[in-house]
């Protein structure tokens, strides 16, 4: 009962946005704008039928790039430099500037993306137990390996802070490299955000 509730409360909330969304945005939209919008939501709604098609999914990942970290950031940005005129930036694109720098600093700092979001589950098996564990595994084979550059007849070590994952925290206490953002550390990020979006999505369909 409980779970039938959330999984209800969770529709309206989902349905209220997306309801003040399209009431926003689709009356002053163009028409090549409400086509795009349709579109989008009919590639949702097939996601949402058959995740596991292919094609579907393809699109999905095309369309839901806003949702994850760095796409967030990069519409932030966008949206930001429509506000720019005479040199200047108006109100709130400098407001959104700092949000797209704190998504992207937050997204790639080992530090902050271990107590985030890195023990989330990959996905969701068929009988609702969690299955695939592949973010900490991974970030326990790059932890447990020095990864190296052949340059030549030289081995060139990469440095430790861009080695650096998030598995490694918890053996030690911080340190100042934990602070400093790396790409590995935001594609982790993405990826469980991902494995979030995928529970969600179970979650909201009938069993």
């Amino acid at each position: 009962m409980f779970i039938m509730l959330s999984r209800v409360l969770l529709w309206l909330l989902l349905g209220t946005i997306v309801y003040s969304l399209f009431q926003r945005f689709y009356p002053s939209a163009t028409f090549v704008g409400r086509l795009i919008l349709v579109v989008i939501l009919v590639i949702m709604a097939l996601f949402f039928v058959n995740p596991g098609d292919p094609a579907a999914a393809s699109l999905w990942r095309v369309v839901s790039f806003p949702l994850k970290p760095l796409g967030a950031s990069i519409l932030l940005m966008l949206f930001s430099a429509q506000r720019i005129k005479g040199g200047g930036i108006d109100k709130p694109g400098g407001f959104l500037i700092g949000w797209a720098l704190g998504i992207l600093l937050l997204a790639s700092t080992p530090a902050f993306a271990y107590f985030f979001g890195v023990r989330l589950p990959d996905a969701v098996g068929s009988n609702g137990t969690f299955v695939g564990q592949e973010v900490v595994q991974d970030l326990r084979i790059a932890a447990a390996t020095t990864p190296t550059t052949d340059v030549g007849e030289y081995d060139v070590a990469i440095a430790p802070y861009i080695a650096q994952t998030p598995q490694d925290i918890p053996r030690r206490g911080l340190r100042l490299d934990d602070f400093v953002p790396n790409v590995d550390t935001l594609q982790v990020t993405t990826r469980t955000w991902e494995a979030y979006l995928n529970q969600i999505n179970q979650f909201l369909r009938p069993r």
